[in-house]
């Protein structure tokens, strides 16, 4: 039998749509080893502000889940004299525990991490953007000398930035008419603001913006949004 027009653009697509989730796939495996490969080596550095995160970590598990205050699970952390370090300590909190204080651990962790940020990457060209390359994401970000510095690091921006990138494939989607994606999008978007203090300003300022452009949105769909 024959296949129609129509049946053969639907396989056309599927085979499409195959090859390009292996090439995405492919695509975060060379992301993942070039930043994964001689990572205590590069950079040749290991700031005190990289470390900090996980000798906060290793505390907090020593003291019952206490700082040095005796607050139980602290919102925040001192670092320098400041209270600015905050869910860049707990997600060192687990591979602390089972792999113990190495450059490896906090280093690696935070790669990992930064595998959220790649991933939505590709989903806004693929769903949002429509681009029929959206697999190139994770490779575009491979060769960004400032996120190669970065991501290969233990600091709070390569955290925030890979939780503000889900943010806004959430409320794409949610702009898009899937109201119900609010929810994770304000989940994201409250984790990008404990990730990095600079994160809390940038968290607020895109709120208001978004809450002003997109304001009859908003009403048209007011039960949602003041729930959310």
């Amino acid at each position: 039998n024959l296949l129609s027009q129509n049946d053969l653009e639907k396989f056309n697509k599927i085979k499409t749509s195959k090859w390009s989730m292996l090439l995405f796939l492919g695509s975060l495996a060379v992301y993942t080893l070039t930043r994964l490969i001689r990572l205590p080596d590069f950079p040749i550095y290991f700031f005190t502000d990289e470390a900090i995160q996980t000798q906060h970590a290793a505390d907090l598990i020593a003291n019952g889940f206490r700082n040095s205050e005796g607050i139980f699970l602290p919102t925040y952390f001192e670092n320098g004299g400041q209270y600015n370090l905050s869910l860049s300590v707990y997600i060192q909190v687990i591979p602390t525990l089972l792999f113990g204080k190495s450059i490896w651990v906090t280093r690696g962790t935070s790669v990992l991490i930064t595998l959220i940020g790649v991933i939505f990457l590709g989903l806004i060209l693929r769903d949002h953007v429509k681009s029929r390359y959206w697999w190139l994401g994770p490779l575009i970000l491979t060769v960004t000398p400032t996120w190669f510095l970065h991501s290969r690091t233990a600091f709070e921006t390569v955290l925030m930035a890979s939780l503000y990138a889900g943010f806004l494939y959430f409320y794409l989607h949610y702009r898009k008419g899937k109201i119900p994606n609010l929810y994770p999008a304000l989940v994201f978007g409250a984790l990008a603001f404990y990730a990095y203090s600079p994160g809390q300003v940038i968290m607020v300022v895109t709120g208001l913006l978004l809450l002003i452009a997109d304001g009859r949105y908003h009403w048209r769909h007011r039960r949602t949004a003041l729930f959310a």
